[in-house]
This record gives structure tokens, C-alpha cells and sequence, in this order.
């Protein structure tokens, strides 16, 4: 039995720094053994080469893959996946620090009923049969492992008519849940499940994702065009064979290009008939005259291109000289003046762009692309942590874990996810406790003063642990105001309200909290806030990337000096406590902590350096010991630990 495959592009979310694509290919009609390749990709924290790197990723999978039609699907399949491994480890050793940015890829393909997938980084991919939703994806990467290829298992199935398959570059189960995803995928409507899809993540996602839906058919392989707001229509033009993209629209120049040619052919085939007739006539004589014409205009193109082109690469090779000048300036300026030898690395990477783009000495563009990146990450003071230390892994207590946040108690820490609670000391992970059966937990604190951990849930609840119990808790005014963050200090607890842009402070009497006291007097906050820390004053990272101090209920004119050249955009937590003298932020989206120094002199703070995480999935949450100098960081599955 053929199935018919109906699949569509999404993206849903606000623009960021990372690089995010979807390919397919398809050999067309009557080729339907062949099989159709489907490639979404995430790269982050590589700007300068992301766009390279992924098209040489899809490029390699679809000439192996398509290359050899005799071999059955998934020997074709494995020998594409050895080329993307290749071609990725020539891209790092042309690399200083053999980094290249953080990859989140689902590689696919279709054949008949066969479906085979590989995966590396946070990308998923799942299959939803009936009431069934399977992560199919699940256990192919292991960033742990100490191996050179990117791409190292496949998992591979049989299709049958009325599946869904959902390609993402994150893990969308985050952020719906299991059943709802099912339900959004019931209708055999591809781009309306998917705009239900959108709709539901658009709230949730704090970054740009993208992703691939295929639903399945009986009958014949054919292409669907279709157009839906949210949904990326597909790209096609007169070959047989398909290659659909995103974002590229090459199909007007090339029909122009067809057309020019097609009338040139014809007036030179006027011309030989002309030239090959027995008489000398007009015809001959006009036809003559054609064939010099063409012949000098042919020249004169030449001459004229070749000149230019050798004009074009003498200052493309000037440019290279001083960037490379630049560089050099740079590198002096950078030990006494950061902001100037930003500058001119600024300068410096705009020049080195420009002539990669230009198609020529992209070789030399790059070395040299790669030698700003290793300069600005001096002038940083960027780690770059490729093997943090493995302290617990959730999953040998529960397969689906997904971590939210860390607690820290006395000697040991508490991770826990949206409805249960794990126990870590040292090494050793008692077995999770269920919080709430129907509430759903989206931060949590320790509050020393009353040694209990507190829980606040995305319904507005408040939920006490203390002795071995659970209990909600209560208020003087019958409830407590919603929040995305929740601290204590000195006894109290402080809710940070997004949506009021408010703090609320409560003082726990007894067996129940006060009513709700505003602590923020007054203040105008155009961006989100994200998470908040107290060390006697209180902050407060937004969204935006920007940090609000406050002192007393009033916001304080708060600076950060020397700031990172690369600034943060996109903060997910942020971390200090009393007699603590560095301020802590986490960006998720770069894999990232960005270190402070409090000025005590001053109150502000000095940017001292950030530490990058190669080979951790998507940190969480993070906490650091003062006394044993030791960060810790938590992902989906995993707590690390880098010591300083």
C-alpha cells in the first residue's frame, strides 16, 4: 500500500538570535521509492557560519541519500548521516575553539511505509497514532558521549494511513501536554492542526522554534500548495525534482533566465541556417551579420566581466588586509579599552561578512570570522565548559522527567518538575514525590526562617513542604495573586507578578500568610519580568534582557558596567543571595551564565565574564554554592556541577 504524504513548514514565535530552517526534497512523481528527506534545524550561538553550515548539512544528506536508488532506505539513510558527520567535523576544525554553535536537527526520511529518523541536541520528533503519542526520537543523542559524530543512532518504524509526524527543533511537550497535542492532531487537517499547534505554543515559547507536520494518506505521493497565517506555503518550480525551503524564492529570475535563452537559440539558429544555404542572399548575409554581433557582444561581455571581476576581487582582497589590521588593533587595544577594541571587532566583522557573502576568499573569511570570534570571547572572558561534572541524572527515576527548577536546602538540593519533587544528596536521588495530582508548579523556593519549601502553580496556589507533607496554604484575604517567580526572604515570601508588574509580599503567621502587600511603590515597566533574587535589595530581570534594582520598594539607578559584547537578550533566571558579591543570570537560549560582581561601593555591578555549556541540553535552573565555590545547573534530566 502507498501512503500519501501531505506535510507543511511552521514557525512559531518572536525573532532571536539563533538560525532556524526546514528543507525537504523530493524526487518528484513516479519516484516514489526514492523517498522524500526532511531536515528542521536550530543553530544557536553561531551567526557568521549558521546559514553555511546548515545548508551543507541538508546538501550532504540529499546527494548521499539520493545518490544510489539500488541500496534499500535506511542503508541510503546511514550513509547520509555519515556525510553530515564529516562535513560537520571539517566545519569544527576550521574552527579555533571547534565550536560551532549549539545544533538542534531532526533529519528525516519517508519511503513507501517506512519512516527512519536521526536527531542531535533538543529537537524532537514524535508520532501520533489514534490516542497515542510517541516520542520517537528519544534516546538517539547522548551529549555525553564522548564521540565524534553528531548523528549516531536512527530510529526507524512503519507508517499507516491517518499518522501524524511532527518534526521540532525543541521539545514541544514543555509546553502542551501529551493529550492536548493529541487532540490538535485528531482532524486529519494538517494546516489547521497545526495553526491549533501554533496558537497553543505562541503564549508558552520564550524563543522562535521550527517545525515540520506530516500527516499520511492512502494513495499516491502528490504535493498539497497550500497558505495559512502561521504556516510557510510550499516553494515548487518546473523540475522534477523538488527541494522546498522555507524562505528562498528563486522561481521569477530563473523563468526570466529560460526565456532570454530560449529567444538567443532562435536567432542563432536563424543564423546557421542562413550561413549553410548554397547562395549568397539576404538571408545569408543577415545571418552573417548575426553570428559577428553575437560573437562581439559575447567578447566585449567578457572582456568587461573579466575586468570587473578582477577589480571586484583586488578590493575584496584589500577589504580581508584590513580586517585582518583590524584584528591586529584590536587585540592591543582590547588589554587597556574594551569598548574601543569592540568597536572596531564590530567593524572589523561587517568587513569580513561582506566579502563571504561576495562568493570569493570565503576560506580566508571565515579563518579570519573565526579569529574575531575567539577575540571578542577574550574580551569576555568567555569558559567555554565542554564537560561539566555529572551529578544526577532524573531519568533513573522517571523516563519523561522534565525538569523546571533547583531548591536549595542546608547540604543537599530538591529538583522539581511541574507535579513531583526530587530529593538530591549527593549523588543519590530518592524517589519523586507527587506534589499535586491537578495543580501544575511553576517555581519554587526555601524559606529558612520556617524551614518549609514553598511552590507557587500557574492557577494562583500556594503549596507548603514541610516534615514529609504537602499543604496549601492560605491567606488573610483568601488568596494569593498569580506569578511566573517566587523568593523568600527574612520569613517572607515574594510572588512576582508579570501581568500587575508587581511584587507581592506575604509574612507567614502561624498557619497561614498575611494578605497581599504591594512592594513596588511606583514605576512604569514596558518589557516582561522573567525572575527575580534578593540579597536585601530585590532584582529583577526582564525580558528584554534589562535588570531593575530595588531598594525599599523603589528602583534604584541600577548600571552594569562593562557590559558583554554579545548582550543578553533573552534571560530565563537570575541568582545571588545575602553575602554573596556576584550576581548570577542564565540566558537558556545561548546556553549560557553571564557572571557579576556587585559594586559595593556603588551598588551596582561589573560584568566579570559568562561561562558557555557546550554539552548540556537546555539548563533550566541554576544555584551557587558560596561556600563550596561550585555552580550548579540544572536541564531537563540532568544536574551538572563546574567548579570555579
Amino acid at each position: 500500500m502507498k501512503l500519501r504524504n501531505q506535510f507543511e513548514f511552521l514557525f512559531v514565535g518572536k525573532e532571536e538570535g539563533s538560525f532556524l530552517e526546514n528543507y525537504a526534497y523530493d524526487l518528484g512523481e513516479g519516484e516514489e521509492a526514492a523517498g522524500q528527506l526532511f531536515v528542521t534545524i536550530e543553530i544557536q550561538n553561531n551567526p557568521a557560519d549558521a546559514e553555511v553550515i546548515a545548508e551543507t548539512i541538508f546538501d550532504s544528506a540529499r546527494k548521499i541519500f539520493f545518490s544510489d536508488l539500488e541500496k534499500n532506505t535506511y542503508e541510503r539513510f546511514e550513509d547520509a548521516l555519515k556525510e553530515v558527520n564529516i562535513q560537520i567535523e571539517k566545519f569544527k576544525e576550521d574552527t579555533v575553539s571547534k565550536f560551532i554553535g549549539n545544533l538542534h536537527v531532526i533529519i528525516g526520511v519517508v519511503a513507501g511505509q517506512e519512516l527512519h529518523v536521526s536527531q542531535t541536541g533538543d529537537a524532537e520528533a514524535y508520532l501520533i497514532r489514534k490516542r497515542y503519542c510517541s516520542v520517537i526520537s528519544e534516546g538517539l543523542s547522548d551529549p555525553t558521549a564522548k564521540t565524534n559524530e553528531t548523528f549516531n543512532n536512527i530510529a526507524s518504524g512503519s507508517l499507516e494511513p491517518g499518522d501524524f509526524v511532527v518534526f521540532s527543533t525543541t521539545r514541544l511537550l514543555r509546553y502542551v501536554s501529551k493529550t492536548d497535542f493529541i487532540n490538535m492532531m485528531k482532524s486529519h487537517d494538517l494546516v489547521d492542526s497545526l495553526s491549533d499547534l501554533k496558537d497553543a505554543l505562541a503564549p508558552e515559547i520564550l524563543s522562535k522554534i521550527a517545525n515540520i507536520g506530516m500527516v499520511f494518506h492512502e494513495g499516491l505521493s502528490e504535493l498539497s500548495v497550500t497558505e495559512k497565517k502561521g504556516v510557510r506555503e510550499y516553494l515548487e518550480d518546473e523540475k522534477p525534482s523538488l527541494v522546498k525551503r522555507s524562505k528562498s524564492k528563486p522561481i521569477a529570475a530563473l523563468g526570466f533566465l529560460k526565456t532570454f535563452w530560449d529567444k538567443l537559440m532562435h536567432y542563432f539558429n536563424s543564423a546557421l541556417v542562413g550561413l549553410t544555404s548554397k547562395r549568397m542572399t539576404k538571408d545569408k548575409i543577415l545571418a552573417l551579420l548575426i553570428v559577428v554581433i553575437v560573437l562581439l557582444t559575447l567578447v566585449i561581455w567578457f572582456v568587461k566581466n573579466s575586468g570587473a571581476n578582477q577589480r571586484e576581487i583586488e578590493r575584496l582582497d584589500q577589504i580581508l588586509v584590513q580586517v585582518q589590521e583590524e584584528i591586529n588593533t584590536a587585540t592591543i587595544r582590547g588589554i587597556s579599552n574594551k569598548d574601543a577594541a569592540s568597536e572596531i571587532l564590530k567593524k572589523a566583522e561587517s568587513d569580513a561578512i561582506e566579502v563571504l557573502n561576495s562568493g570569493y576568499h570565503r576560506s580566508k573569511s571565515n579563518e579570519l570570522l573565526g579569529i574575531i570570534q575567539s577575540e571578542k570571547s577574550k574580551l569576555d572572558n568567555i569558559t567555554f565548559v565542554t564537560d561539566p561534572k555529572l551529578i544526577a541524572d532524573l531519568t533513573t527515576k522517571r523516563d519523561n522527567v522534565s525538569a523546571l527548577g533547583l531548591i536549595p536546602y542546608r547540604d543537599h538540593v530538591f529538583a522539581f518538575e511541574y507535579n513531583a519533587l526530587y530529593e538530591i544528596l549527593l549523588d543519590q536521588i530518592e524517589n519523586p514525590l507527587t506534589i499535586d495530582d491537578n495543580e501544575t508548579v511553576i517555581d519554587g523556593a526555601w524559606d529558612d526562617d520556617n524551614d518549609a519549601l514553598v511552590f507557587i502553580t500557574k492557577s494562583g496556589k500556594v503549596i507548603s513542604y514541610d516534615n514529609g507533607q504537602f499543604e496549601f496554604m492560605d491567606t488573610a484575604d483568601g488568596e494569593f495573586r498569580k506569578g511566573v517567580a517566587v523568593e523568600t526572604y527574612n520569613g517572607r515570601i515574594y510572588v512576582l507578578d508579570n501581568e500587575g508588574k508587581q511584587i507581592w509580599k506575604y509574612t507567614r503567621n502561624r498557619d497561614q500568610y498575611s494578605a497581599a502587600d504591594s512592594y513596588i511603590a511606583e514605576g512604569e515597566f514596558g518589557a516582561n519580568f522573567v525572575d527575580l533574587a534578593i540579597d536585601g535589595f530585590i532584582y529583577v530581570i526582564l525580558d528584554d534582557g534589562n535588570m531593575l534594582q530595588f531598594d525599599r520598594g523603589v528602583a534604584t539607578d541600577f548600571n552594569i558596567s562593562k557590559a558583554p559584547l554579545d548582550p543578553i537578550e533573552n534571560p530565563t533566571k537570575i541568582y545571588t543571595e545575602l553575602d554573596l558579591n556576584k550576581i548570577f543570570v542564565l540566558e537558556t537560549s545561548k546556553n549560557r551564565v553571564i557572571i557579576l560582581d556587585k559594586d559595593l561601593s556603588t551598588g551596582d555591578a561589573v560584568y566579570n565574564g559568562q561561562l558557555v555549556f557546550d554539552n548540556i541540553g537546555d539548563v533550566r535552573d541554576m544555584y551557587y554554592d558560596k561556600d563550596s565555590q561550585r555552580l550548579y545547573l540544572l536541564d531537563t534530566q540532568r544536574l551538572f556541577e563546574v567548579t570555579f
